[in-house]
């Protein structure tokens, strides 16, 4: 695995006022791939996603073994198999062996390479996102946030990046995310969080790309709701006001509810994993008629319901 690591030039560092001043830049590099000898050229930008967080795969908890692996992969199979996606963003992937045993259908895997900082549960796993595909990329990448200075808002885990480029040039860059959850603290995490979507943003620039003029597609585990009133935070809103669609808009609640009820009550529903679509991505597909609903055939194997939009 080649990873590319940049200077951090910390001077002094201060999160309060952070937003003007320089951010740390983190480590770019490659994720894990299966991908396929053969170079294939895609006939056409895909149209059905699924971003679906699996809850720690395989075996739904931290750890798990034989015949726990082995269930999950089988109905984690079984539910992608009834959805059949062109693409998928999961996250709380474990084992990327796992996954591409349990889905081999999908040629083009990357699963992130991400790790525990010191401020976090360094004896848990890392949960990686990973970017399953029936058809061809071009480029694949991840930003991994372990080696930023331990700070009160230094995002988690990181991001992973794909490119798809189909016969007539057009391009759509597309993005996995899996944020902070809300342990330890809704304020804190919200930092989190929002400073997560700052090194979207220098992403974007390190790769040339506007948001108004270019097509991404950004989905995963946001951990915030945009329903929920005590959800007040600018991770996703922002985004919002600056043009960006938010694909399940229209699901009336409590349908749009992706996070399932907590058997012990300590949480509640919640519309946590979100696909947002680029006002770069509204001109180029603006007319395309979109279906877009919360997956809840079957015993769904996890704790989150996937999250399916497809273009008609």
């Amino acid at each position: 695995m080649k990873r590319v690591v940049f200077g951090l030039g910390l001077g002094f560092w201060s999160w309060i006022g952070l937003a003007s001043l320089p951010l740390p830049q983190p480590v770019v590099g490659e994720p894990t791939l299966l991908v396929p000898l053969r170079d294939l050229v895609l006939a056409a930008l895909p149209k059905h996603w699924v971003t679906w967080n699996l809850q720690w795969f395989p075996g739904q908890i931290p750890y798990a073994k034989g015949e726990a692996q082995k269930n999950h992969a089988e109905a984690v199979r079984e539910t992608l198999g009834q959805m059949a996606p062109q693409v998928a963003i999961l996250e709380e992937v474990v084992e990327a062996r796992a996954l591409a045993l349990a889905i081999p259908e999908y040629r083009w895997q990357a699963v992130s390479n991400f790790r525990r900082a010191q401020d976090e549960e360094v004896k848990l796993p890392p949960q990686n996102v990973a970017i399953v595909s029936r058809v061809p990329w071009k480029e694949v990448w991840e930003v991994d946030f372990h080696a930023l200075p331990i700070t009160p808002d230094r995002p988690v885990r990181g991001f992973l990046g794909a490119l798809f480029v189909d016969k007539k040039g057009s391009c759509l860059t597309v993005y996995g995310v899996h944020l902070k959850s809300n342990r330890g603290g809704r304020e804190v995490a919200s930092l989190r969080r929002e400073r997560a979507m700052d090194y979207l943003r220098w992403d974007w620039r390190r790769r040339g790309l506007d948001p108004q003029k270019d097509a991404i597609l950004l989905a995963g585990d946001f951990n915030c709701s945009l329903r929920n009133p005590d959800f007040k935070e600018e991770t996703v809103r922002k985004l919002v006001k600056e043009g960006w669609k938010v694909a399940e808009e229209n699901v009336p609640w409590p349908a749009a509810a992706t996070v399932k009820p907590d058997p012990s009550g300590r949480y509640a529903v919640a519309d946590f994993d979100h696909i947002l679509l680029s006002p770069g991505w509204l001109k180029k597909n603006g007319r395309s008629e979109r279906e877009v609903g919360v997956w809840r055939k079957g015993e769904v194997p996890s704790d989150h319901f996937p999250l399916e939009m497809r273009l008609k």
